[in-house]
């Protein structure tokens, strides 16, 4: 008695019957109903992650969107902190901030570069004089302190000391440096500051 053999159109027979392989016999068996299921939900959960994401362009959930909005959260709570402590702190007089900066001066080893009365050396130029390389107003000597010069040597502080630090400091050498006479000064550099 002769079996009846379907080929279909890749050439292979698709009777399941057939396939036997060293007396092993493909059996079609169906997957088990909760794989079928556990399968369904994690492609509908692929879906839904993917629309929630990267869907559709400017829903703001994206990595992009994520790291502006963190940025713009942060940039509020460090404004209104800053807010804070200016509101809360008094204004120093002046003497107080001349004294507190001379600390930070010594501190901070800015001798070792512009000289211990601030008469300049090999590395940093002279901060008695009237002659200035970056700028004459606290605002301009706060920058260079804050964001420093690392192509002429001068190191960044502004992760070393807070802004209010800087502005003491500023203040130091504008109204107790500049203008007095130490041994040894440096020639003056830059422009003269009227």
């Amino acid at each position: 008695m002769s079996q009846e053999v379907n080929i279909g159109a890749n050439g292979f027979h698709d009777d399941i019957e057939s396939h036997d392989y060293d007396g092993i016999k493909e059996q079609n068996n169906p997957a088990p109903l909760w794989i079928t299921l556990l399968f369904l939900v994690t492609i509908g959960f692929s879906l839904f992650y993917t629309i929630h994401y990267f869907g559709y362009p400017g829903n703001g959930r994206g990595q992009d969107g994520e790291y502006a909005a963190s940025v713009a959260a942060y940039e509020a709570s460090q404004a209104e902190l800053k807010e804070q402590n200016q509101g809360n702190k008094p204004e120093l007089a002046m003497n107080d901030m001349v004294a507190k900066g001379k600390e930070l001066y010594t501190k901070n080893a800015c001798m070792a570069c512009h000289g211990q009365s601030g008469e300049g050396n090999a590395i940093g130029p002279n901060l008695t004089d009237k002659f200035w390389i970056n700028g004459c107003s606290e605002a301009d000597i706060m920058k260079v302190i804050s964001e420093g010069k690392p192509t002429k040597g001068m190191t960044p502080y502004k992760a070393m000391m807070s802004e209010d630090e800087i502005k003491y400091v500023a203040n130091y050498i504008l109204q107790e440096l500049v203008g007095s006479s130490p041994a040894n000064p440096k020639d003056p550099q830059g422009e003269e500051c009227k």
